[in-house]
């Protein structure tokens, strides 16, 4: 049974019985009083809090549909095909580099439709949009590191679509194993290396 008609059959339940402790005081019965249909309702109410609170996911007790991606995972070769107007795209026109970039902004640019790209995404490169859009940052950072811009840690951030230092510095460190400081660091160690070579 779906979460969805468990929570269905749960509040259809609760109701039933708080109806029929009321029905009951109506009709006298001696068992029964209004505060029997006031104590059903506060403990089917606890009961619905306290599963709600106790699930992490509760987004798919209000979905009666089907699950988030039914169809098939995309095929390799159309994959393929997709990704290269994907990246063209990124890349050509530097979309990674708005902050505020979205799922759905990146659909129209690409005329892929958001489920497609999510999809896409998740089942064939194992990573969400965040992580896709971030790598495409990360890329360009490293080559404006390397370079001879005279750019700050910071600035190299915001310059490539990070709203935040903190969320760039952290960010690179996921993507990369080391910071932007470390990083740079290596780069020039690098080209003394390089110079002293030459």
């Amino acid at each position: 049974m779906k979460a969805s008609e468990i929570w269905l059959l749960t509040v259809f339940g609760s109701t039933a019985l708080i109806f029929a402790f009321f029905q009951l005081a109506l009709w006298r019965a001696s068992f029964s009083l209004y505060l029997n249909g006031s104590l059903a309702f506060s403990f089917c109410l606890y009961m619905v809090v306290f599963t709600l609170l106790y699930r992490k996911k509760t987004s798919d007790l209000f979905i009666l549909g089907q699950s988030k991606y039914p169809n098939k995972k995309v095929s390799d070769q159309e994959a393929n095909t997709l990704f290269a107007r994907l990246e063209k795209i990124m890349t050509e026109k530097e979309l990674y580099k708005n902050p505020d970039l979205k799922l759905n902004e990146l659909s129209k640019e690409t005329n892929i439709s958001s489920h497609q790209l999510s999809q896409l995404l998740n089942d064939n490169l194992g990573k969400n949009f965040t992580t896709y859009v971030n790598e495409f940052r990360i890329n360009e950072a490293c080559k404006i590191m390397a370079s001879s811009n005279r750019l700050t840690l910071e600035s190299v951030g915001y310059e490539v679509g990070f709203n935040s230092k903190s969320t760039f510095f952290a960010t690179f460190k996921k993507l990369t194993g080391t910071t932007p400081a470390n990083h740079q660091q290596k780069i020039q160690i690098d080209n003394i290396a390089y110079s002293t070579d030459l």
